[in-house]
């Protein structure tokens, strides 16, 4: 029972209630703070490696970020490739235009792509994106729609957290930092069942107060290849955490290359 609704006697008492935000609003004044040691350089090595492996050619002309947030990984991209991103989060869109990151980005979601005015070469999604969509016909939903923005043999890359991750990582932790003057608390709650993890941002600071609830699904590798197949694209790589194409059972991340059929 939560502690301001057990009895008090006669006692009138007024529960103001912690007010709720939408994920990568509050979060989006801290997000660059809080990833700072991200290997952003790392990832995009392995992203257009993968592109040269997929294609043959280099670099490639258009790039598609799929939930491109604040754009820290668009500075490692080849200065030669058009960059467009697309992010469902006003408050991050801000802080790259903020920071006057070349390239173009459009707010929305990954379920909706909004028109485009080109196809693209390679498209990436980074960072586990993909796992906050909780259902399969969501994941097939946003794999056709990446086949449809792609150029004929396209590349496709992405990385999402195993279940593992989250068992091992996240799992009934609670993480606590300072970013200046805001304080943040994670919570942290899995079920094995669904292979969802509930992750409670809580803020306290000047900048930002109140709670983000973001939920994560983990879902089973035979499901990602069955869905990616589904969507008419040829799986050419499985790596592990941006350090080998191979598939470890030890891997927080798996990261998948892959190439848009032919018709």
């Amino acid at each position: 029972m939560d502690r301001n609704t057990r009895d008090q006697g006669n006692k009138s008492r007024i529960i103001s209630q912690i007010p709720k935000k939408r994920p990568y609003s509050a979060f989006a004044a801290l997000y660059d703070r809080v990833m700072r040691e991200a290997p952003y350089s790392d990832w995009a090595s392995m992203i257009l490696e993968g592109y040269q492996i997929g294609t043959g050619s280099f670099p490639p002309c258009s790039i598609f970020d799929m939930g491109c947030g604040t754009c820290k990984i668009w500075p490692y991209l080849p200065p030669e490739s058009e960059l467009w991103g697309m992010d469902d989060s006003a408050e991050m869109l801000q802080i790259a235009d903020s920071k006057l990151i070349r390239g173009t980005r459009v707010q929305g979601s990954l379920l909706s792509f909004p028109p485009l005015p080109n196809n693209f070469d390679l498209a990436f999604s980074i960072h586990d994106t993909l796992n906050y969509f909780l259902e399969e016909a969501q994941i097939e939903r946003i794999f056709a729609q990446t086949s449809a923005i792609l150029s004929e043999d396209g590349v496709f890359f992405f990385d999402v957290s195993t279940e593992r991750n989250f068992q091992k990582n996240f799992r009934g932790r609670t993480l606590k930092e300072t970013h200046g003057s805001t304080k943040l608390v994670w919570e942290n709650e899995y079920d094995p069942e669904s292979s969802v993890l509930k992750t409670s941002l809580h803020f306290t600071g000047p900048e930002v107060s109140g709670v983000e609830e973001h939920f994560h699904r983990a879902y089973p590798l035979e499901i990602w290849k069955s869905l990616l197949e589904g969507a008419g694209f040829t799986i050419l790589g499985i790596g592990s955490d941006y350090a080998s194409w191979k598939v470890s059972s030890r891997a927080n991340y798996w990261n998948f290359l892959c190439r848009k059929n032919s018709k």
